[in-house]
């Protein structure tokens, strides 16, 4: 696809979105190539990019918002400041992205694979990780509130204090910056809490979560 045929697909979606469809054309870009396309700061909201060829494109600070991207392949894309709310990714191939401070709320990332991504401080709030495969998944401050985790290995605790995440597949544990097993927590969670000032009861709130765990995991 040329430039001046990419451009004018997206001046009609332009015109589509603001007219709420009753001019223009939403953007149909399923299976397109568009390597190294500069795509920064497009609004792409309900674009269709099922199948597209994404190598090198730039969609920094682009809003994906309702796009359509099932089975995408995303793997190694930096999407810094990317939004992706509501987005269909299932089957997405997001392995080894940097989606750190992406905005992902209520999207569906069933089935996706997100093996060794860069989820920090990512909100996936109320998104859907239906069997999505989270192994080695960085997710130190990503916000799992709501989120379907039925079939990943991940488990997410609200906490009375800070938000804990644990994922089973690497057992890796996160509260706050720490990182840790969860035989280490554990071992060592009233030391820990003590330490950071936490209260009694706060300390006992976790350390019955990580019980929980070990019992569900059979850590």
């Amino acid at each position: 696809m040329t430039k001046e045929e990419l451009n004018k697909i997206l001046q009609q979606h332009k015109v589509w979105l603001n007219t709420k469809g009753e001019e223009g054309k939403r953007a149909d870009l399923r299976f397109a190539d568009l390597v190294g396309t500069n795509l920064e700061g497009t609004n792409l909201w309900y674009v269709v990019l099922q199948g597209a060829n994404l190598e090198c494109v730039n969609l920094i600070a682009a809003d994906l918002t309702n796009a359509d991207l099932k089975g995408i392949d995303l793997t190694g894309a930096i999407l810094h400041k990317v939004i992706l709310r509501n987005a269909d990714l299932r089957f997405a191939d997001l392995k080894f992205a940097d989606l750190e401070g992406v905005n992902l709320m209520d999207a569906n990332l069933t089935n996706a694979d997100l093996e060794g991504t860069n989820l920090r401080y990512a909100d996936l709030s109320g998104a859907d990780l239906k069997n999505a495969n989270l192994r080695d998944a960085y997710l130190i401050g990503a916000n799992l509130s709501g989120a379907n985790l039925i079939g990943t290995g991940v488990y997410f605790f609200r906490g009375p204090n800070r938000p804990a995440i644990y994922n089973s597949k690497d057992d890796k544990l996160y509260i706050g910056c720490q990182i840790r097993s969860l035989g280490y927590w554990l071992e060592n969670y009233v030391a820990i809490g003590k330490k950071h000032r936490y209260t009694d009861k706060e300390i006992e709130t976790y350390g019955q979560w990580f019980k929980e765990l070990k019992e569900l995991t059979n850590d």
